[in-house]
Formats: structure tokens, C-alpha cells, sequence
């Protein structure tokens, strides 16, 4: 499948991609509304391990455990923490297992009816919480597959995030804190990037992979540009503002 197919890039595991001030900013975030109470912390879709390493560098006293299925990043895992191979729609864990489980940048990549399998299997495995983070009201703009003329996120965001969603997410649990992760931003970039998708449209990036007939492109095809978060030449003399990226939302079971 093209979609497992993408997860298993190598770039997207590198440990100096979860370096950066951005994913910092949205660690210490969920960090923050973590429970002093709670004991033991599975994350699941951890990845190469990044959030738990952030916790580990913070002397967490947290029982740490990760739940991945791309096999490339549980190789190129950057925590001292176990990392077991698993999907989130089925957890190979018991009932009530652990006093948070986490799910960070992972639910709105999950296709339909894996999806709320997996939101089912997050609250029968938590005992007490649930610690979400997802792209917060985020402008999805999909790329045509140059091949067929499929279109689709390239970065695989099946659904979208408001604070309506986030409200009913879950059946047994309810939410108890949030807080959004800002990214400084200047406030012409939201009209720069609508001139640009009308001018040349939504680039298919490298990393892109087409869903119906598994396109990508190779490593001898002309990449497009890399597009620039904020406007070159004269940015110093534009204001930033803070734009909130991702939502972070602690749940508390209700039943």
C-alpha cells in the first residue's frame, strides 16, 4: 500500500528533524498538561521515539513504552525506551494499561475505519487519560498526481481539526485542558501562499506518494521548489504574529 509505503521514509525519522524551535515548542507543550499523578505513558504512533526522548532529557519519571508500525523509524529510534511494532487500531495491550496513552500527529492520518478502531482501542487501553496533539483548523490543500490526476494531501491529513471535533472525540473521556502550540508566522504569508497556489498551484512534494496508482517521484526527476515559510528580502521589516499550529488536548476518562 502506498500509504505504508509513505511511512517508511527515512527522512521523516531523522532525529535532527525533531530538533527544530517548532517541534520543541509542540513537546514541551504536551509535556506541560501531562498528569503529575500518572505512573506509566504509552505513545502511541511514537515514531522514532522524539517526544519520548524529550521526556527522558527532562528526567520524567514516567514508565515509558512506544507503539509504532513503521518499521524504519522503530530502526532509527532515538529513545532509550522500548518501541514495539503495532498499529494503532489494534493494541496489544490490555485493558486500562497504562495511566496515559498518547497519541501525538497520528489521528489525522488514519484512514477511514482505522480511524475509529483506533480511537476505540486509545480509551480501552488508557486508565485514566488520553494525551492528543493534532494540526489545529488547518488549510488542507491536496496535489494532483501528475500520472493519473488523482488528488490528495500529499502529507496524508485525512480529516481536519476544530474545537468542536476535539470536544466529541471520544465516548468514555472528556476533555480537561488544552492548550494550542503557536508558530511565529509574518502576517503577509497567508496571502503569499494563496498567490502562489493560484499562480502554480500546490507542488507535488518528494515525499508525496499517490494513493491510486502509487506514484512518486524519482530521485532524477526536477523536485519543485522548496517553498519558504516567510517572505524573503525585506521580512525584517514585516510584524510576526503567533499562529496556532497544533492543538494539544488532555482527556480524563468519564466511565
Amino acid at each position: 500500500m502506498s500509504e505504508q509505503q509513505y511511512y517508511e521514509n527515512q527522512a521523516f525519522w531523522s532525529e535532527a528533524r525533531y530538533q527544530v524551535e517548532r517541534e520543541q515548542r509542540r513537546f514541551a507543550a504536551c509535556a506541560g498538561l501531562l498528569p503529575p499523578e500518572a505512573a506509566t505513558l504509552l505513545d502511541v504512533g511514537a515514531g522514532n521515539g522524539a517526544f519520548l526522548r524529550y521526556l527522558e532529557d527532562q528526567d520524567s519519571p514516567l514508565q515509558l513504552l512506544g507503539l509504532e508500525r513503521a518499521r524504519t523509524a522503530i530502526e532509527m529510534k532515538v529513545c532509550r525506551a522500548d518501541i514495539r511494532a503495532g498499529s494503532a487500531d489494534e493494541l496489544p495491550f490490555g485493558d486500562r494499561s497504562f495511566d496515559v496513552v498518547a497519541a501525538l500527529e497520528v489521528i489525522e492520518h488514519l484512514p477511514f475505519g482505522v480511524y475509529e478502531r483506533a480511537l476505540r482501542e486509545l480509551e480501552r487501553v488508557a486508565a485514566r487519560y488520553i494525551l492528543i496533539s493534532v494540526p489545529y483548523r488547518e488549510n488542507r490543500q491536496p496535489v494532483i498526481c501528475p500520472y493519473c490526476g488523482c488528488a490528495f494531501n500529499p502529507y496524508y491529513h485525512m480529516r481536519r481539526f476544530d474545537d468542536d471535533m476535539l470536544s466529541r472525540l471520544f465516548q468514555q473521556f472528556q476533555p480537561v485542558n488544552r492548550v494550542a502550540v503557536p508558530v511565529p508566522e509574518y502576517v503577509i504569508m497567508p496571502l503569499v501562499r494563496r498567490l502562489r497556489l493560484l499562480l502554480r498551484g500546490n507542488p507535488y512534494p518528494a515525499s508525496a506518494i499517490c494513493p491510486q496508482c502509487g506514484y512518486a517521484r524519482s530521485q532524477d526527476e526536477p523536485q519543485p521548489p522548496a517553498q519558504s515559510r516567510n517572505p524573503p528580502g525585506l521580512a525584517r521589516f514585516i510584524p510576526l504574529y503567533e499562529r496556532p499550529n497544533w492543538m494539544v488536548v488532555l482527556y480524563r476518562r468519564s466511565q
